[in-house]
């Protein structure tokens, strides 16, 4: 009898359990935040700002190691017709342009690891609470990124929904700064009386 007992007390607790879970809707939504920030008017003008700035840092990189190149081919010239240490000055030299080169190597790539972060950071924290405001507001138990998940019924992808939301954020921030600029300048070129 107590064997019985025990096998019909989990079986009983795993009806319940199911049939309560199934009445209510369990609402899952994917979002793939990548696609999200490559179509985000924000996260697209930063890109362009440190694809700038990183043009201008392979530019200047390319001088260098041009400088460089132009020193070696002058020792290699020089050493067929002069003693060692008659090319020793053009060796300091080389050295000299090679740890400038990395000098400007490192600096320009911390610079831009910094600045991308500084400007990345509160566009990421902004796509965060779009997706909590969302998950609140419609209900959702559960949203992830599709970073995280191998297969899904795209029914469940809310990628789109968030793309449109965040530009429209954006542009009624744009709307609200351009509007005060202007009350700004109108109220400048106001003159006392």
């Amino acid at each position: 009898m107590k064997k019985f007992v025990l096998v019909l007390l989990p079986l009983m607790l795993l009806s319940l359990l199911s049939g309560s879970m199934g009445q209510e809707a369990f609402k899952f939504g994917v979002v793939d935040t990548q696609r999200v920030l490559i179509n985000y008017s924000e996260a697209v003008k930063v890109d362009n700002l440190l694809k700038t700035a990183e043009k201008r840092w392979q530019e200047e990189l390319a001088a260098i190691g041009s400088e460089i190149t132009t020193l070696q081919e002058k020792k290699e010239k020089t050493e067929l017709f002069v003693e060692e240490a008659q090319t020793a000055s053009i060796e300091r030299d080389i050295q000299l342009k090679q740890q400038q080169y990395q000098q400007k190597f490192n600096q320009g790539r911390d610079a831009l690891l910094e600045k991308n972060r500084e400007l990345m950071t509160p566009i990421i924290k902004e796509l965060e609470e779009l997706i909590k405001k969302i998950g609140k507001e419609e209900n959702y138990d559960l949203i992830i990124d599709k970073q995280a998940v191998f297969y899904m019924n795209e029914k469940y992808d809310l990628t789109d929904k968030l793309i449109g939301l965040i530009n429209d954020g954006a542009k009624k921030d744009d709307s609200k700064t351009n509007n005060q600029d202007a009350a700004n300048k109108s109220d400048d070129t106001k003159t006392p009386q």
